[in-house]
């Protein structure tokens, strides 16, 4: 629905240009009427949202069960979520294919209307039994629950006012560990007065007795704890964890950027035995109990660990990089044997499965393909168990997620979610080209009735981060710019640098000169394109979301190259957004320093300083309640380009966060953006 003088959906405000009149409806409605888009649009947003999403995949350390959660559209606003466990075949039985043992059994929740917990599966050392976590929408009430391994029978565990995520056993079962967060301190709705910027939030680990259920807080309440390994005895447990939540502490989340390995007692003490310059991520015990390896590098999101492998003693000291110079990024990591660790890899915008050893830092690649292993994330992650089976969600722009089960790279689809969903776009294929001397890799989505002949438009979409990678994922359900394709375009899915997928190096290259460099590595893909394939130049456009809604506001300061922008959620001036922001501590590795020590450098990449070269027509959407990235962000250059008489629209989703994440909202902006680059591309 296109909203406009007359009509405005309470969910959503329009402001600025043609589509927000009376006229500008009759105008969009006309265009889309026009080239087919009115009939066809439905169709080709039903793949997105009817899909099954999996959102955890995780496989008994025995290697015989398989246990998934599915995310489903359930109606406008609300997603459903199931639990599915099934049964693997042993290999010695080959006369009943993996393919065909797709009966999987639902797990039932104890609140029908329930959601599952951040890693919400953790599995008993014995198989015989896992836990998930799964919060109520009723009782606002997060319960640690227990099913049998053959799924006949489940029970409440334990139950909390506050959320829960990430459970995880010890490895001799007496215990199973949750990171808890108290929200009796969170001030409700309804209260009239918040302090802004106290710390309300305070994530700390907590141990619950695999028997009685009884809990017992672990850490301590002014440390928050962002992840957790067990060790082999079951006596400690390796953290990553930051200071907060008093005075001059600042909050947990922003923390993050900060965090330290910890080493935690079971009586609450924690010893400090890592304090990195950048980030790090995944701690894992050794088997042997003696050394702790960690993700270590430059990260911009907790959600997208990437980087080098690390190895330190558990005592603490100097850790080790085990893979120095690599040229990929290590995303998820699983020790194997007493020298060896298993890794998955962003590797030139595919995926690999790589064997490290420790003890003399050689690799040894198992697996490399296009599409990825999985795990529910946007990283490449993977669940393995004792004997090498190894469970995962494979998918790509093509094809839509299923669960996969066997070892490693000999896997066998083991789940029938989507056997009727079928892609609306068109191929997708790696290409590569120069710029400032570097190899920069990409993704090229074909139109979907591509023929050679006329020349197509095409749409540079950026990625978030920028320490992530655009990836062959199966349309996401906030981010369907992929749907493009199947209404004539090309789409660029582009890793410039500050990418992962080249190495630290690489993903460290737009470091103090934030939008330049990478700005370069885009205008290089797109002449790439434009000399190469049937690509109108004068028909380029730009969009993107977080760190790619930053780089579409840019972008059209600094260049002429791109005849159309929609940003999402973006950054418009880096020094007010380190005001705004409630997560600033990402900025200082980026930058060096905070905006108060030099606020020139944080201007030298701000789009609102360059507003006066801006001339492409501009479409901007943003969430009212975005924390990441502040709606005054996108208020302040949208009102920059209406000054200045640039064509422009700006879209303000109530109810949304850094995204959109309600389904009629996540249809409606992506039928507003073709509708834009339509206007003013076709």
């Amino acid at each position: 629905m296109i909203c406009g003088a007359a009509e405005i959906r309470n969910d959503i405000r329009c402001f600025g240009s043609s589509f927000c009149s009376l006229a500008g409806v009759l105008l969009a409605l006309a265009l889309f009427s026009n080239n087919g888009a009115a009939q066809d649009f439905d169709s080709a947003f039903e793949p997105v949202l009817t899909a099954s999403r999996i959102s955890e995949v995780a496989i008994s350390p025995d290697g015989r069960h398989v246990v998934w959660v599915e995310s489903k559209v359930k109606n406008d606003t609300e997603y459903a979520h199931t639990v599915f466990l099934t049964t693997l075949i042993p290999e010695s039985q080959p006369n009943q294919s993996q393919a065909n043992r797709s009966q999987a059994k639902t797990i039932g929740l104890g609140d029908p209307r329930a959601q599952l917990g951040t890693s919400s599966i953790t599995w008993s050392p014995d198989s015989k039994q896992f836990a998930y976590v799964e919060k109520s929408n009723a009782s606002e009430q997060s319960e640690l629950r227990i099913a049998s391994a053959d799924g006949e029978q489940s029970r409440t565990l334990a139950t909390w006012k506050g959320a829960v995520n990430t459970p995880r056993w010890s490895p001799d079962g007496r215990s199973i560990a949750v990171l808890y967060s108290d929200e009796d301190e969170t001030p409700a709705e309804h209260v009239r007065v918040v302090i802004v910027g106290k710390a309300y939030e305070h994530q700390r680990l907590a141990l619950v007795d695999a028997a009685s259920g009884k809990v017992r807080v672990l850490s301590a309440a002014d440390l928050f704890v962002y992840e957790y390994d067990w060790s082999p005895d079951s006596h400690q447990i390796a953290i990553t964890a930051a200071p907060c939540c008093s005075k001059g502490k600042g909050t947990g989340e922003d923390n993050w950027w900060t965090a330290e390995l910890y080493r935690l007692d079971l009586d609450g003490r924690a010893t400090s035995i890592w304090k990195p310059q950048l980030q790090i991520a995944s701690p894992r015990w050794s088997p042997d109990g003696k050394r702790v390896a960690f993700i270590g590098g430059l990260m911009s999101d907790f959600i997208a660990p990437g980087g080098d492998l690390f190895v330190i003693a558990a005592a603490g000291g100097q850790p080790r990089n085990v893979t120095p110079e690599l040229k990929a990024s290590i995303t998820w990591l699983a020790w194997t044997g007493s020298e060896q660790i298993l890794t998955t890899e962003i590797v030139d915008g595919g995926a690999a499965i790589v064997l490290v050893h420790t003890d003399n830092a050689n690799s040894e690649t198992l697996w490399q393909a296009a599409e990825g292993p999985y795990n529910g994330g946007l990283m490449f992650a993977m669940s393995i168990a004792r004997d090498g089976t190894s469970a995962i969600v494979r998918e790509s722009f093509n094809q839509a997620p299923e669960v996969w089960a066997g070892p490693v790279g000999r896997w066998g689809q083991i789940s029938s979610l989507n056997p009727d969903v079928k892609s609306n776009i068109g191929k997708a294929e790696s290409v590569h080209w120069t710029s400032d001397g570097m190899q920069v890799q990409g993704w090229l989505l074909y139109p979907r009735d591509f023929m050679p002949g006329p020349k197509y438009p095409m749409v540079v979409s950026v990625h978030g981060g920028p320490a992530a990678a655009a990836l062959l994922h199966w349309p996401a359900a906030f981010d369907n710019i992929g749907l493009l394709s199947a209404f004539g375009y090309f789409v660029l899915y582009p890793n410039p640098r500050g990418s992962f997928g080249q190495g630290e190096a690489f993903t460290q290259g737009n470091v103090k000169n934030l939008g330049y460099g990478d700005l370069r590595d885009i205008e290089a893909g797109v002449k790439y394109a434009t000399q190469n394939l049937p690509v109108d130049p004068h028909r380029v456009g730009i969009t993107g979301w977080s760190y790619g809604g930053y780089m579409a506001m840019w972008a059209i300061t600094q260049t002429d190259m791109f005849r159309a922008s929609v940003a999402g959620p973006g950054v418009s001036d880096w020094e007010s957004y380190y005001w705004q922001t409630e997560i600033e501590k990402w900025l200082t590795p980026y930058f060096g320093v905070s905006a108060y020590a030099d606020p020139a450098l944080y201007a030298k990449s701000s789009p609102i300083r360059f507003v006066k070269q801006a001339r492409a027509p501009t479409l901007f959407y943003v969430g009212k309640e975005d924390p990441i990235c502040p709606a005054p962000q996108t208020f302040q250059l949208w009102h920059a380009l209406k000054h200045f008489g640039v064509e422009t629209e700006l879209l303000l989703y109530a109810n949304e966060g850094h995204g959109v994440s309600l389904p009629v909202n996540q249809e409606d902006v992506t039928k507003r953006t073709l509708l834009w680059f339509d206007e003013h591309m076709k």
